[in-house]
């Protein structure tokens, strides 16, 4: 079977895995070699305030899009067919919302918990997504969808 007939962008991982591991190593590394440049997670602080606000942002973000593309009748996982382009939603201003909140939500939980290895890995977090999930997904609905879909990338940015 070649790469035409697959019908999905081959994702080399579930995009889920990613912040996962991204946390899991911050942890590690956070226990190994402690940096010390967030305050300590005591108390109720404007880094507190700010890290629960990115979290319950990054989820409602992502929860929003998924039952968005549930209610429009195509697949989640990126793995399964893309059955229609959503563009509706969070879509109008981000072609990756779910990812987009992934990624806030890495950042507010290392903010919350002081992390600083987490506050680190989140700009390699949304490169990882971007160049290992994003550009593989587009390439993929672009081939899937033409004309409609190059009318989405035109009128609505990657990430923000």
């Amino acid at each position: 079977m070649t790469n035409l007939e697959v019908d999905n962008p081959q994702v080399p991982v579930l995009p889920p895995l990613l912040p996962l591991a991204a946390l899991v190593l911050a942890i590690i590394l956070d226990w190994l070699l402690p940096l010390q440049f967030l305050a300590a997670p005591v108390g109720f602080n404007l880094q507190v305030i700010i890290g629960v606000l990115l979290v319950a942002g990054g989820i409602w973000l992502a929860a929003t899009a998924r039952r968005l593309f549930e209610r429009e009748g195509t697949n989640v996982i990126p793995t399964q067919p893309a059955l229609k382009i959503v563009t509706s939603g969070p879509y109008r201003f981000t072609r990756n919302p779910m990812y987009l909140g992934m990624v806030l939500a890495l950042l507010g939980v290392s903010l919350v918990f002081s992390l600083e290895w987490g506050v680190i890995a989140t700009p390699v977090l949304w490169l990882a997504l971007d160049r290992l999930i994003v550009v593989r997904e587009e390439a993929y609905l672009r081939r899937k969808f033409g004309p409609t879909y190059e009318a989405l990338l035109n009128r609505t940015r990657r990430w923000l």
